[in-house]
């Protein structure tokens, strides 16, 4: 993919959805080695379903949880109000993510335009105004998120030109999300959509006299200030934050790279506009997820010249790849080598007396596909579990490379994209696993049947780096000795399926 690729769709404003910009797919079920050839072939996108269960979540839910954490914002739903109802929750979730990071607890504000019958035949344009003008005067915020939902994408509101004008008149920087919920079905489309309205409309280069003094030719001390401030840019990593990682992975990771002496700034999920502002200025974009980041970070090596890396540090091998991999860019790959082995030798004795537990027993992994596949080797290599097959909910072709090392890897273990229940529910019983690791969307699913579980993510706990794998295989080896109550509860739960579908293949509905 061409690393310019973004520049065309930043001039829009409306961003693309993953299915204009990329290859994806979300119905596949073979080996590891065909899924690579697929997705190669460009075949992947041609697969469907005859039958489909409505399962995958809303792209204006995962806008609304990345803009939520933005400190010192207002998020404006402009639409019905029942677009907002999932803020209550957020608004817990946000707070407990906040406490973690050492940020103050504050509610989330929130509005809405609460679009009625009136505002979808005359257009909810004036209701807009003037809530992003009330917004400001009310709470002072640095940023206001208008989150565009389904009912003005679909009556044709100007949002964007809304924006513009709002943004000449009020104090605060005014970004919109377009993320209508019907433009596609790959949720993942919302992370491009927050990274647009970002690009679009939050400024990304540091304030002079308020974040730096330029330099004053008669002032001999501002040129070794002028130094210093450059030396720390070339030594700065910026660490692009997940949804689905928490403040323990953050710091896990965020220690490693210390140790190296670089300085860490995490962005842009639980930041504020003045960090925001500093995304330019780094030597090094780092992210977790070649699907969550790659919108925001090819803008960023093209607009700013800024390089960027992507690897997920599951695991003992993907912890050491990206460790060194990071040293190598920054000239100091044998250091990071041996900080590599000071950190696993420490690991691996923590693990020990985890392994004869965990030795052998069947496991299936479930959830983000990337994440997924990368760790299959945590759990297959450094915990000598045995894994009979992952499912990942949604795939796109930014991920082809991991899954080119997977099928080199192990290219026998089956590979499944799914967001489908009715399948899940299929495959687990088919499969019998000793335990699953599962995303939170499928959490109940694992349990209902009677199958060990825990979450692929928790955003409470470690699961990157070293301490991860320590976290991990604790975790397991819990879930294994106090497995009765799913046990008990897979015998009471029944699922609203035919018996005759428990006897086809899970898979059955997907037309090739």
């Amino acid at each position: 993919m061409s690393e310019v690729l973004e520049n065309k769709y930043v001039k829009n404003d409306v961003p693309p959805t993953r299915d204009e910009r990329l290859e994806i797919s979300d119905a596949f079920s073979g080996l590891g080695c065909d899924f690579v050839n697929c997705s190669k072939d460009c075949c992947l996108k041609k697969m469907d379903r005859n039958f489909w269960q409505a399962s995958s979540s809303c792209q204006m839910g995962l806008s609304t949880i990345m803009s939520s954490t933005i400190e010192n914002s207002v998020i404006i739903m402009h639409g019905p109000v029942g677009c907002g109802h999932q803020l209550h929750m957020l608004t817990a979730n946000t707070n407990a993510g906040k406490a973690a990071r050492g940020l103050d607890v504050k509610p989330v504000n929130w509005l809405s335009t609460n679009l009625g019958t009136t505002e979808v035949v005359n257009g909810g344009e004036k209701r807009l105004k003037e809530a992003i003008e009330y917004a400001d005067r009310t709470f002072r915020p640095e940023i206001i998120f208008v989150l565009s939902t389904c009912a003005p994408n679909i009556i044709g509101d100007d949002v964007e030109q809304i924006v513009r004008d709002e943004e000449k008149i009020v104090s605060a920087q005014v970004a919109a999300i377009h993320c209508p919920g019907f433009r596609s079905r790959m949720v993942s489309s919302a992370y491009d959509a927050f990274y647009h309205s970002l690009i679009k409309h939050i400024k990304f280069e540091p304030i002079p006299y308020k974040d730096y003094i330029p330099v004053n030719p008669a002032d001999v001390m501002s040129e070794f200030a002028a130094e210093g401030y450059e030396y720390g840019k070339k030594h700065t990593v910026n660490l692009m934050t997940l949804e689905s990682i928490g403040a323990p992975d953050e710091n896990e990771l965020a220690r490693l790279l210390t140790a190296l002496d670089l300085n860490v700034n995490v962005v842009p999920e639980y930041s504020n506009a003045d960090k925001i502002r500093f995304i330019s200025e780094s030597a090094l974009n780092v992210s977790m997820c070649w699907m969550h980041d790659d919108y925001l970070l090819k803008y960023m090596k093209d607009e700013y010249d800024v390089p960027y890396y992507m690897q997920m540090p599951l695991g003992l091998k993907a912890t050491r790849k990206w460790l060194t991999d990071i040293g190598e860019h920054f000239g100091i790959k044998e250091r990071a080598e041996r900080l590599a082995d000071y950190e696993e030798a420490l690991v691996k004795k923590a693990v020990g007396p985890f392994l004869e537990k965990l030795r052998n027993k069947r496991i299936l992994v479930t959830g983000g596909s990337v994440r997924s596949a990368v760790e299959t080797s945590l759990l297959k290599d450094d915990l000598g579990m045995d894994v009979i097959g992952i499912v990942g909910m949604l795939y796109d072709n930014n991920a082809e490379g991991v899954f080119e090392d997977f099928a080199s890897d192990y290219p026998q273990i089956p590979v499944v994209i799914s967001d489908q229940p009715y399948e899940y529910v299929n495959q687990i019983k088919k499969l019998d696993p000793d335990i699953v690791l599962e995303h939170a969307n499928y959490l109940q699913e694992g349990s209902k049947c009677g199958y060990v579980t825990i979450p692929e993510f928790d955003v409470g706990g470690s699961y990157f780096g070293y301490s991860g794998v320590f976290n991990v295989a604790k975790k397991i080896a819990f879930a294994l000795d106090n497995s009765e109550y799913v046990k008990h509860l897979g015998k009471h739960v029944r699922f609203p399926y035919k018996k005759d579908w428990y006897d086809k293949d899970p898979y059955h509905y997907i037309k090739k």
